[in-house]
């Protein structure tokens, strides 16, 4: 693969693959570089020598490395053969630890062989210990400096630490020397790539297209698309080399975590198939299967989440969702929640209990249909109020081309997001539809509408909405966006939800996001804006701000536990203060939790 990011497939060859590599180059170079040195006459010595170098050309290494390791011990210095066996051995199970320093060793037995000194430096490396692992390479280029395995693995050690300008300057003077190395200029691409000059990348391998390295070269333009958020270019990309190349395994894992990347798991699924079929012992397409596994099994999802504003509303709600794929292209959600809310002494709650079914019907159209109901008590035990609704709705979204898709719906739903909505005891039928339209430079313009009935309260209510966005997504981790919405209703009652004649709200935000498939990932979403409220009198205008922070941690595919914090001081259901010209916020914390059984 030509470079990724996350767990996709170069990154997870780094972390495994290196090593992997790197025992099959020593498999290589043991024999032609390693040489014999005076034995000690020992017959035991002699016999565990004998020993380990029969296992060794059989393939049994565990064998092999025991029985090295037993005549060393007997003479850690009379086979310069065995020292560097036994350092390969230890690096194939990853435990540098033990190999570097067998290797140093060898490098001080055989301090001619710069084979030797080539492999110190990749452990060096791969240990993270950058500077040492520089320093071995550039004592080997001071003796030569046109040996491109350690101008080269210089260059890579850099880029493997960060350390991105120092890694690309290395690049440039060695291709400045070999224009036409083939293998430097991919190098190079990638390095751009993983130093977010994504624009730069991309160049570079048209580039290496423009001279015939095709493959690769577009292998390296697919991923980057990818990388810079466009995803249906990416996916095109790689499907126009899976016709090419159908049996090389890497294309279609790159399909395959595309697809993943966009929702699309079981398609995924297919194109991991295809690979493992190419390759079933390929370390890419097998472990982004177990993320594909994860993603189309059963989940359980526990959470608790708890909200409070500058008017006094709050509320805490603690809810379960469990989901199954019970058959292709279809996922049937079960959940519950129930939600406690207090405002200035009065208390109300409400339990959900709902089951949706998402059905990918082709490559076209989506359905879901939701049916469920709600219950919701106000007052204390003495004089409590229950109020029961039926709720449920569904929806249909139709990509009618590769970038323009439409959708809509009605649903019914509970207006109980506060202990004055829940008293009200307010019920909400809305129709809503949207659209969006993929346009160049990674653009995208969608927009939609929806009306709302009210019934319930004090009065029967209406809200007409609308919103359009603009959004740049010059990267898979990065959108921009300016946002226009806003809402009317036909009355403005007092019945405990923010209801003006006219609001109206203008935004510019940007959403990011840190980190891999695995391990700790940190996004954040800022947004900055100017709102317009009327209600019967003039209007009052004043500035928005919302910050969105979340933290997760994924210790393996299938399991996430996050904590997520916002802020907003924009106008919301409960935003009562807004009428009298008052500043008003937002604060919610959720905690969530997502487990994938095996």
């Amino acid at each position: 693969m030509a470079h990724a990011k996350g767990n996709s497939p170069l990154v997870i060859w780094l972390r495994r693959g290196r090593i992997v590599a790197f025992a099959a180059w020593a498999c290589g170079s043991a024999a032609s570089h390693a040489r014999a040195q005076a034995a000690t006459g020992s017959s035991s010595f002699e016999a565990a020598i004998k020993e380990a170098d029969a296992a060794w050309t059989a393939g049994r290494f565990p064998i092999s490395r025991s029985a090295y390791t037993r005549a060393l011990a007997l003479d850690s210095n009379a086979s310069s053969r065995a020292v560097y066996r036994l350092a390969v051995l230890h690096s194939w199970e990853g435990d540098l630890n033990r190999a570097i320093p067998l290797f140093a060793r060898y490098v001080r037995l055989e301090p001619r062989d710069e084979e030797g000194r080539i492999a110190l430096a990749k452990a060096y490396a791969w240990s993270g210990a950058t500077d040492r692992a520089v320093a071995v390479y550039d004592s080997i280029l001071a003796r030569d400096a046109t040996y491109r395995d350690a101008a080269l693995g210089a260059a890579q050690a850099l880029a493997w630490a960060g350390r991105f300008d120092d890694a690309l300057g290395r690049y440039d003077r060695w291709l400045a020397r070999t224009p036409r190395d083939v293998e430097a200029g991919l190098a190079r691409a990638r390095t751009l790539a993983w130093a977010g000059r994504l624009r730069a990348a991309e160049a570079a391998y048209v580039e290496l297209e423009s001279r015939g390295e095709r493959l690769e070269a577009s292998k390296g333009v697919a991923l980057v698309a990818a990388w810079r958020g466009d995803l249906g270019r990416s996916e095109r990309l790689w499907r126009a080399l899976t016709a090419k190349v159908p049996r090389d395994p890497e294309v279609w894992v790159g399909l395959a975590q595309v697809l993943r990347w966009s929702g699309r798991a079981e398609g995924a699924r297919d194109a991991l198939t295809r690979a493992l079929a190419a390759n079933p012992a390929h370390p890419d397409a097998r472990e982004q299967m177990r993320w594909v596994r994860a993603d189309l099994g059963a989940t359980v999802e526990p959470g608790a989440s708890s909200t409070w504003d500058s008017d006094g509303n709050r509320s805490w709600q603690a809810g379960m969702v469990g989901s199954i794929h019970p058959s292709s292209g279809t996922r049937l959600s079960i959940s519950g929640s129930h939600r406690w809310t207090e405002f200035n002494g009065l208390r109300g709650t409400s339990s959900t209990a709902r089951a949706t079914l998402r059905v990918e019907a082709g490559r076209i159209l989506t359905l879901v249909g939701e049916a469920g109901g709600t219950l919701t008590r106000s007052g204390s035990d003495a004089s409590a109020r229950d109020h029961r609704f039926a709720t449920g709705g569904f929806r249909a979204t139709a990509r009618l081309s590769r970038g323009f898709s439409l959708g809509g719906g009605m649903s019914r739903s509970a207006f109980d997001e506060t202990a004055q909505l829940i008293q009200s005891a307010i019920g909400t039928t809305s129709w809503t539809g949207e659209g969006e339209l993929q346009l160049p430079g990674r653009l995208a313009l969608g927009g939609g509408g929806e009306v709302a009935h009210l019934d319930g309260g004090s009065v029967s209510n209406r809200r007409r909405a609308g919103f359009t966005t603009l959004r740049w997504k010059p990267r898979r981790s990065l959108a921009l966006a300016l946002v226009g919405r806003g809402f009317d209703y036909a009355k403005s009652p007092r019945d405990g939800y923010f209801a003006p004649s006219r609001f109206r709200l203008g935004e510019m935000s940007a959403r990011f996001g840190l980190g891999r498939d695995l391990g700790w990932a940190l996004g954040a979403e800022i947004g900055i804006g100017v709102q317009r409220v009327q209600f019967d009198g003039p209007v009052t205008t004043s500035g928005t701000q919302r910050l969105g922070l979340s933290l997760a941690d994924r210790p393996r595919p299938g399991v996430e536990f996050a904590v997520e914090y916002g802020f907003s001081n924009v106008a919301a259901t409960g935003a009562a203060s807004v009428a009298s010209g008052s500043l008003y916020h937002a604060s919610n914390l959720n905690l969530r939790i997502r487990l994938t059984p095996k």
